[in-house]
């Protein structure tokens, strides 16, 4: 204990027997301490960017983005949105069908529209959305891409609805390895109805945005017919998670794992700061120049890895419509 004492007082503390210099900042010392923190930082991204790729390292899940979309509706004074199990699997087939055609947008080239995939499990409306997304990493990240689009936007913040189904899928598109969200909303009824037929404005977002008005169909509900009453309805397309979250433990793993790593980032800065200060007031008459600069340095090198922030890059291309 006396040995982890005088260690400890030898390494950080400035006195005379280590001439007011803390060995801590000796440069080999300080060298070998910034090398162990760059490799981990590094580790980390690489890991954070390689493995999403495969369905056991996915950093999304379905429960964390109805979370965060109830969150925000709540916030709002709107109702949470209730899972439903048919939007789930319907969203679970236009996300693989996405992937099996290769296309990502809201009617396939085949013309078949998202209101086909909700007919098709059996999902009767008077009022439907949809938002996707894909080229992402993490839940928040395509849930803020959302949250900034206009458009996407009203489809989550839209009082019409009380229903929702999300799928997360991986697969490739264009030779791509991607990751496709599909979020499907919707307002069920027992009897759908054909009334006054109104308008389904689409809504794409993919840089500039575009309205594609779809005349809706005057007869009742068949496959891909959309009936609606009603005010008119904003829509685009979206998510269910085929990765089973128990599945989903390492990618949460990793999650939480970057964001320890970031809080012991700045436990170190704090300590290193902490001793800095020690050395220039303990014995204000000796101070080395040459130490104080090298320390500084080395402080923001690792202030610069500790702000560094592998998601926000893995997810600046997010693609939503």
């Amino acid at each position: 204990m006396r040995n982890i004492a005088k260690w400890f007082e030898r390494m950080f503390i400035p006195n005379q027997k280590n001439l007011w210099k803390p060995h801590i900042f000796k440069p080999k010392n300080l060298f070998k301490l910034a090398v162990v923190l760059l490799v981990v930082k590094f580790v980390i991204f690489s890991w954070v960017y390689y493995f999403p790729q495969t369905t056991h390292f996915a950093i999304i899940t379905n429960s964390k983005l109805i979370e965060m979309l109830n969150e925000d509706r709540i916030a709002q004074g709107l109702k949470p949105l209730t899972v439903n199990q048919q939007l789930v699997m319907a969203a679970e087939k236009k996300a693989t069908d996405m992937l099996n055609e290769n296309y990502f947008a809201h009617t396939s080239p085949d013309g078949i529209t998202p209101w086909y995939w909700m007919s098709k499990v059996g999902y009767k409306y008077v009022a439907a959305g949809e938002n996707l997304a894909k080229d992402f990493t993490e839940s928040e990240y395509v849930h803020q891409a959302w949250m900034n689009s206009p458009s996407h936007r009203a489809n989550i913040l839209n009082g019409n609805y009380q229903d929702v189904g999300i799928a997360v899928v991986e697969g490739e598109i264009d030779g791509k390895k991607t990751t496709i969200a599909v979020q499907f909303f919707g307002k069920s009824s027992v009897k759908a109805v054909a009334t006054t037929p109104t308008k389904v404005v689409v809504s794409e977002i993919n840089k500039n945005e575009n309205k594609i008005e779809v005349p809706v169909p005057e007869t009742n509900v068949k496959s891909e017919e959309v009936v609606l009453k009603g005010p008119e309805v904003f829509t685009q397309m979206g998510i269910r998670d085929i990765i089973k979250e128990p599945e989903n433990i390492a990618g949460l793993t990793i999650e939480k794992s970057e964001s320890w790593i970031q809080k012991i980032y700045l436990i170190v800065l704090g300590i290193i700061s902490l001793v800095l200060m020690l050395s220039i007031f303990i014995n204000i008459k000796v101070q080395y120049p040459r130490m104080i600069l090298m320390v500084l340095i080395f402080i923001v090198l690792i202030a610069a890895i500790t702000l560094f922030n592998g998601g926000a890059i893995l997810n600046s291309g997010i693609d939503i419509i």
